[in-house]
């Protein structure tokens, strides 16, 4: 048989070698849904026995006889769900883009960045997920927050709208660093940043960390890390034009854009536009008002990659109008709105990857000008009160990589993050004439040098040995109420994971290190008008410290995953937000926060077809000084879901259910369980039309997601529908 099938093959190709003036090329590209190029697929040409392979990069190519007008080309393999294509062969030259649907993907199977190098989810000494493309797509979220609210351990803080922040295990508020294309994302808002101006619709992917990262990162990652990876100009595609459509019934959101991507050897060019505009949603049988919002996005990409190298040029700019900030009082005779939000993000890397035998050199640069406008308007005094901020963020990284040479890597590296020219300027009008204007802080400025070194060991007995250090010195000055304000501090950091397999089922991880986090501009030197009431800032506030232990075990076999984690987050000098009055709010150390939790998820196959999922958690948080609950720690949620694939047709349901919070924080307020299902369907027409459903809230119940006195209800029953065409 073997030798039967070699010589149909032989005189195949001798028939296509003779036939070449007559031949189509027919060239192509196997991809899963998620996005990634996969190697080994067979493609059987026709009803031959001669059977092709895809390479390492997904492609295959051919030389077709033209003398026929179609032909099926069929894809199979073992973890996919088998494909056949039907080829015109009178479109010459041909080139196909192929997806293919997995039987499972467990998450032990997903590549992650989480120490700066790739490595599969399961062998990282962290609580760490990831949220693909696929799934963002099959999701439909509004925002990068949103996205990543079904992942472990997340979830978010703020009074409503889509500006709200988010929080990993009970920290927030600029204790967890988010993260575009390698640069850091910050805001002076109270709540932190959220990179809501990031449409969900040019993220390749987003990365998850739950332990803390200063180490690698710096100030503000207290709590972890969110990484967002935006789309780009990758593949060996020539040209590639996809658009995408979506709709929100409960708020009339109309969202579209599209992604073109063009590659000319080693060159690339990717440009994407995103639009958005929704209306005011309802909830609880009423309309909530101040809720809407328009967004344009654009964003452009040149990229230039060999062997050897790697450059990278991107710029996106973004602007947000009429930013609504809804609040529970729902008072359409006083609003507080974003009129204008404007993101510019320029972003430069550079990677030599064979510096060295088995080292590379990475370089970034970013540079990020950025302002909105914040009014608060108040119809029964005919009053509006304006708050404006402007800032310059950059930032830079140098670092050099040791691939692993038997059983020992490393890395180092120097960073810099700098926030310059940051005004912040209030005004007061009534009646038309402005009554009052000042300046809380002028020419504020903040500068972070970092240095450090990780170092990763694949020790005998099954071993995995990471640990690293960072020394980090930090300045920051201002104008504040006419007075020259400034500070410094000298902060290190360490960390030490372990990672232990047992067999070929359990893995076990522990790590410890310590974190650190500046106090920002804004809490320092701001008094004035915020989306909420008034703030006081403190200038004398010192930078929070923290020593965090997390462990974890990971169980995954055939087709079941399942991981449980514990974890301690000690923060010496924790910054919180207390009253001062029923209008006004200002920040100061507590003498040491702790928060300690636990989680769990799973993932199993009970068929080929049908996915069980599901997350949870149990957290507490408290003044190791008073014993009081601390703000931002969500009571007890778990999230159980089932996806069913059939053909080309799946269907997913999710069921969360979250606990009351009965020990609210000193700027909360208490709020009673709820219940929440949603409905999610799709279809692949083909390779090149993909549709999906969305029913949230199915039962259309009134609650509160959070415990802030002023969020509103969050949204009722939501009907979303979308589309993405790829051209």
């Amino acid at each position: 048989m073997k030798i039967a099938r070699g010589l149909s093959c032989f005189f195949l190709l001798m028939t296509l070698a003779g036939t070449l003036l007559a031949a189509v090329e027919v060239r192509g590209l196997v991809r899963d849904i998620y996005g990634r190029p996969l190697a080994g697929i067979e493609v059987r040409v026709g009803e031959s026995v001669c059977i092709l392979a895809t390479d390492d990069k997904g492609e295959f190519a051919f030389a077709a006889d033209d003398g026929q007008d179609l032909l099926q080309l069929t894809f199979a393999s073992p973890l996919y769900h088998r494909e056949k294509v039907t080829v015109a062969l009178k479109r010459a030259p041909l080139r196909l883009r192929v997806l293919l649907v997995p039987i499972r993907l467990l998450k032990e199977e997903v590549t992650v960045t989480a120490l700066n190098e790739n490595e599969k989810a399961i062998a990282v000494p962290f609580a760490q997920s990831v949220v693909s493309a696929a799934v963002l797509q099959e999701s439909r979220p509004e925002t990068i927050v949103q996205a990543i609210q079904a992942a472990p351990g997340v979830h978010f803080i703020g009074k409503g709208g889509i500006a709200v922040t988010p929080s990993i295990r009970g920290l927030a508020r600029r204790r967890i660093l988010l993260m575009a294309d390698c640069a850091r994302i910050t805001s002076d808002r109270s709540a932190g940043a959220s990179a809501h101006f990031f449409p969900t619709e040019m993220v390749s992917r987003i990365e998850i960390v739950r332990s803390a990262a200063s180490v690698l990162y710096g100030s503000d990652a207290i709590g972890g890390v969110i990484q967002i990876v935006p789309l780009q100009a990758l593949g060996p595609e020539a040209r590639l034009l996809s658009l995408n459509l979506s709709g929100n019934s409960l708020d009339s959101r109309v969202n579209g854009g599209f992604a073109l991507s063009r590659r000319s050897g080693d060159f690339s060019l990717f440009a994407a536009l995103q639009a958005a505009r929704a209306g005011d949603y309802a909830a609880g049988g009423e309309r909530i008002v101040h809720s809407g919002y328009r967004y344009v996005t654009g964003d452009l990409v040149v990229r230039y990659e060999t062997a050897q190298r790697a450059f990278s040029l991107s710029f996106l700019k973004s602007a947000g109008r009429d930013i609504g900030k809804p609040e529970r009082a729902n008072d359409p005779a006083v609003a507080s709105f974003y009129p204008e939000e404007n993101t510019n993000l320029l972003n430069l890397t550079c990677s030599e990857k064979q510096l060295l035998e088995n080292g590379s050199l990475h370089f970034s640069l970013f540079l990020n000008p950025n302002d909105y406008e914040l009014h608060k308007v108040k119809q029964a005094d005919s009053q509006v009160e304006i708050s404006r901020n402007r800032a310059f963020d950059f930032g830079m990284r140098i670092g050099m990589k040791k691939e692993p040479a038997g059983r020992l890597a490393y890395q180092f590296g120097i960073d810099y993050f700098g926030r310059a020219g940051v005004d912040m300027e209030n005004e007061t009008w009534k009646s038309g004439s402005m009554s009052g204007s000042s300046f809380p802080v002028r020419g504020g400025r903040r500068s972070d040098l970092g240095a450090y070194a990780i170092l990763t060991w694949a020790a005998p007995a099954r071993l995995d040995i990471a640990g690293g250090a960072r020394l980090s010195f930090s300045a920051r000055s201002a104008v504040s109420a006419g007075v020259f304000h400034k500070k410094s501090s000298l902060a290190p950091a360490f960390f030490l994971g372990v990672t232990r397999r047992l067999g070929e089922a359990i893995t076990l991880f522990i790590n410890a290190g310590t974190a650190f986090r500046l106090p920002s501009l804004s809490e320092a030197f701001y008094s004035g008008i915020t989306g909420r009431n008034t703030i006081v800032g403190n200038p004398n506030l010192d930078p929070e410290k923290s020593l965090n232990f997390d462990a974890g075990v990971r169980f995954h076999r055939g087709n079941v995953f399942l991981g449980a984690y514990l974890f301690q987050n000690s923060i010496r000098g924790m910054i919180e937000k207390f009253p001062l009055t029923d209008s006004s709010y200002t920040y100061d150390n507590l003498e040491r926060g702790r928060i300690r939790g636990l989680e769990f998820e799973f993932q199993f196959y009970p068929l080929d077809r049908l996915e069980i999922f599901g997350n949870g958690w149990v957290y507490r948080g408290s003044s190791m000084a008073s014993g009081k609950p601390l703000n931002d720690v969500p009571s007890a949620r778990m999230l159980l879901g089932a996806k069913l694939w059939l053909g080309r047709f799946w269907g997913e349901v999710n069921w969360l259910a979250a606990a009351a919070v009965t020990r609210p924080g000193p700027a909360e307020t208490a709020i009673p369980d709820y219940r929440v299902t949603d409905l999610k369907a799709g279809f692949i027409f083909s390779n090149r039309i993909l549709a999906s459903l969305k029913i949230a809230n199915l039962f259309d119940k009134a609650y509160y997601a959070n415990a802030d006195p002023d969020i509103p209800l969050a949204r009722g029953l939501d009907l979303s529908l979308g589309l993405n065409l790829i051209l």
